[in-house]
């Protein structure tokens, strides 16, 4: 079985990907490190090796902020292929949104070849292949280690597969954002306590229909504008990982976060199968090593910023409160069900939940 590294198999579905709402993102800051501001005009070619061995400057670009585990999981992946390759391949790091503000930009930024490794939430890949969709539904893990072995395993594999035979993605890795939580003005004890709130969510169909089956309001806002959008209370709430709450600054404008858990959440790492298949043998085989070990400090950096992170924006002044997670599990148990069936994963479904402690 192959932890992290899948099959290449291409075919021209990226094209089909449409906005959905993004996820995490820094809300301040317009530069990025290593900002090259003619980089979004460069041509594919610009960047792309040929299979001869020719040298390649490869753009790797995220809408967090430079501290994120995403860019930590970039730097081991420049400082690996740079090394393996004696420089033939090189990377350039961008921050900030400088290159794309939400997830949508960056993966058509991806499509135009002026970003070439890019880490987005399953969801946009939701119209190439639905099964993606999978890793969406709500209380699907219970825990880390629950996540890591299932999207490490025969699960994981298959929805790769999937993605690759339907896109022009070649994809490396799974990453996480985090835990998700639910935060706003007001605590939350219970379903009862999300009647008719405006909860700002991904446009993922099973995402939306989870908030919907909990009573509340979902709507889309990009996530560089929810600083403000918080702040102005155009939505009562929404919902994230402690370090993308914390590097937001959405500490700042809301008061509370109620520990619902309700997405251990997953994040591809991916390149254009254009650039991988233009590498000579020995390159593709240094970007496979490198993209490996990018995966395993990214997830580690994101659990250990998530620990730092809580305590911060307890610190900051936001009260955290437990929550009773049974009635949300209960309630939303139709969605799952509904999910799976609908893309004929009911096998996997069982799967997941037998591999639970």
């Amino acid at each position: 079985m192959k932890k992290y590294m899948m099959s290449i198999s291409v075919l021209a579905g990226a094209a089909m990907i449409t906005a959905c709402g993004n996820d995490n993102a820094a809300e301040e800051g317009n530069t990025g490190e290593e900002t090259n501001d003619n980089v979004q005009e460069n041509d594919a070619e610009e960047n792309n090796a040929s299979a001869d061995g020719d040298s390649m400057n490869l753009i790797a670009a995220t809408q967090l902020d430079s501290d994120s585990p995403f860019v930590v999981g970039f730097e081991r992946f420049k400082e690996v292929i740079e090394e393996e390759t004696d420089g033939e391949v090189t990377v350039e790091i961008h921050t900030d949104g400088s290159l794309g503000g939400n997830e949508d930009e960056l993966v058509q930024n991806m499509e135009t070849g002026s970003v070439d490794l890019v880490v987005a939430s399953p969801g946009f890949m939701a119209q190439a292949t639905n099964v993606v969709d999978f890793f969406a539904m709500p209380y699907l893990f219970e825990s880390n280690e629950h996540w890591e072995s299932v999207v490490d395993g025969d699960i994981g594999d298959l929805v790769f597969e999937q993605v690759e035979d339907n896109t022009g993605f070649k994809m490396l890795g799974y990453w996480s954002a985090g835990v998700r939580n639910y935060y706003g003005f007001d605590p939350i004890e219970s379903p009862d306590d999300l009647q008719n709130v405006q909860i700002r969510t991904q446009d993922s169909p099973v995402v939306t229909n989870t908030w919907e089956t909990l009573g509340a309001n979902p709507t889309s806002v990009a996530w560089d504008e929810m600083y403000q959008a918080l702040q102005n209370r155009v939505i009562d709430a929404s919902e994230n990982d402690f370090t993308n709450i914390y590097q937001a600054s959405h500490h700042e404008v809301t008061t509370n976060i109620s520990l619902t858990e309700h997405d251990y959440t997953t994040r591809m790492f991916f390149t254009s199968e254009e650039i991988y298949s233009s590498l000579s043998d020995e390159q593709q085989q240094a970007f496979d090593t490198a993209a490996e070990e990018a995966t395993i400090a990214a997830r580690e950096s994101d659990r250990d910023l998530a620990e730092e992170s809580l305590d911060l924006l307890e610190e900051g002044g936001m009260e955290v409160n437990d929550v009773d997670q049974e009635p949300f599990i209960e309630m939303t148990e139709s969605v799952r069900e509904e999910a799976a069936e609908s893309l004929d994963m009911v096998e996997e479904l069982e799967e997941v939940d037998s591999m639970r402690e």
